[in-house]
């Protein structure tokens, strides 16, 4: 029997085990997150467990409330501490989560505890973590470095104006800090409440009115070429259902129009306005080497009585329908014919047609030089079982190679930890093959290197 997460957890057999030797130094390149550029540029201090933890981790909270917490121990205003004790009565529980996973690696990793948390050590652990934090030295820009830290996406809002961004390179600090453009309300939000305000306040950062599709467009171009100056390489967006119809430029008008106006807006008349802007991004992104990210079948803000209690973000999501395959082929169609697929990764919270999707973007491989990817096993799917799924999709329907390996998709800043959860089981899936004599170790070697870094600079155009 292994020890309690020894140096060998997650590692099957020899080759694993050296294959991770190569890889479990390499610097990280994070290339989705949902990091506050703002506590980083302010490098934000971290005093206890309880408030670098439980401030705003989802997974976390979703344990919590699992395991009966009242919500003032979860998203409420009751003391760190009593918050941290209730999350190690739960995680006692959690054989086989990947939040249990993660929880011990990072207490491994930051503070150098390598025991379990539970309801009888959750004493002790609060205390000498807090002890170890008294100084202020568990700051974000540390806890990056620390976490060997190459690159970092943030997920950013057309309208921002970017400025801790550019606070974070004035400053002189050695991680990229990079933005990701991600317009999910100025293109996805028409059938919103908020939809106008926030063309309101677009307007007021861009200079302009923006009150037809055209207007749209120049707004969304010019945004799109002032993120690539400050260092964009990717962006994002969330689509819970793809767009059923392709929308003309006048139909996409008069939805926006009819919006701006106030007036109803049809299922049809927002998917003929969602699809049109996003064929006529896609053209914007491959014109400044901008990749975009596809993330579906998110079902948000599913419990009124709690998004009322806690809002948006605080575990109250789950995994949506599988995404449409169909209107997959016709968006992908659209932008190639429209001469603007860019570098494209297609993310799926639900995992049942990973096949069909896997498949699909193999019909675009010709586009771009093969750089369509199907993105890391991504939120509800990030677990043991979901990243060994992932891995064994993209190696039956394509090259495993050419993956660009793991995220963090955080807000935390010892997320990392998740990075070499993900090499660990990497380097026992590929370990396994060449165990059974499926594949070579030289290659092996070459492709968990790739995968661990490598092939984010190159697909991000980093060097």
């Amino acid at each position: 029997m292994k020890k309690f997460f020894d140096n060998t957890v997650l590692l099957g057999n020899e080759t694993s085990i050296k294959l991770y030797d190569e890889v479990k130094d390499l610097p990280i390149f994070d290339y989705h997150c949902h990091l506050s550029p703002k506590e980083i540029a302010e490098d934000r201090k971290f005093y206890d467990l309880g408030e670098l933890w439980l401030e705003c981790d989802h997974y976390k909270w979703r344990l919590m409330r699992a395991n009966g917490a009242d919500e003032s121990l979860v998203t409420g205003n009751a003391d760190y501490k009593d918050k941290f004790f209730a999350f190690a009565k739960a995680i006692e529980n959690a054989a086989g989560n990947a939040v249990y996973h993660w929880v011990h690696f990072e207490l491994k990793k930051y503070f150098g505890i390598n025991k379990p948390l539970n309801s009888d050590t959750a004493e002790e652990i609060w205390n000498q973590t807090k002890e170890m934090m008294k100084d202020g030295s568990f700051s974000a820009k540390n806890l990056i470095l620390k976490s060997n830290v190459e690159a970092i996406f943030t997920t950013d809002d057309p309208a921002d104006t970017l400025e801790y961004h550019k606070a974070i390179k004035d400053s002189g600090f050695s991680v990229r800090v990079s933005p990701s453009f991600r317009p999910d309300m100025a293109v996805c939000g028409i059938l919103k409440p908020e939809f106008t305000a926030y063309i309101e306040k677009a307007e007021g950062i861009y200079g302009s009115k923006i009150d037809s599709i055209d207007a749209m467009e120049n707004f969304l171009s010019d945004r799109i070429k002032f993120f690539a100056d400050n260092g964009c390489k990717v962006s994002d967006i969330s689509l819970t259902t793809l767009p059923a119809t392709l929308g003309t430029k006048e139909e996409a008008d008069s939805a926006l129009k009819a919006a701006l106006a106030k007036k109803d807006v049809s299922e049809k008349q927002a998917s003929d306005y969602t699809s049109y802007l996003l064929v006529f991004i896609a053209k914007e992104y491959a014109k400044n080497d901008i990749a975009q990210q596809l993330h579906m079948s998110a079902l948000r803000n599913n419990n009124t009585n709690l998004f009322a209690k806690a809002g948006v973000d605080c575990g109250n999501d789950s995994v949506a329908k599988i995404a449409d395959v169909d209107a997959l082929r016709a968006l992908l169609d659209a932008m190639a014919k429209n001469g603007g697929l860019p570098k494209t990764i297609v993310y799926t919270l639900n995992n049942a047609n990973y096949l069909e999707l896997a498949t699909m973007i193999g019909n675009f491989w010709c586009e771009n030089g093969g750089n369509l990817q199907l993105g890391a096993a991504w939120w509800f799917c990030d677990h043991l079982d979901g990243i060994n799924e992932q891995l064994r999709v993209c190696s039956a329907t394509g090259l495993l190679g050419r993956f660009n390996g793991m995220l963090t998709d955080s807000r935390s800043f010892t997320s990392y930890a998740r990075h070499d959860y993900f090499r660990r089981i990497l380097c026992n899936y590929v370990g396994s093959l060449v165990e059974n004599g499926e594949f070579e170790i030289n290659a092996a070697t070459r492709l968990v290197k790739n995968v661990s870094i490598e092939n984010a600079r190159t697909f991000f155009s980093i060097k």
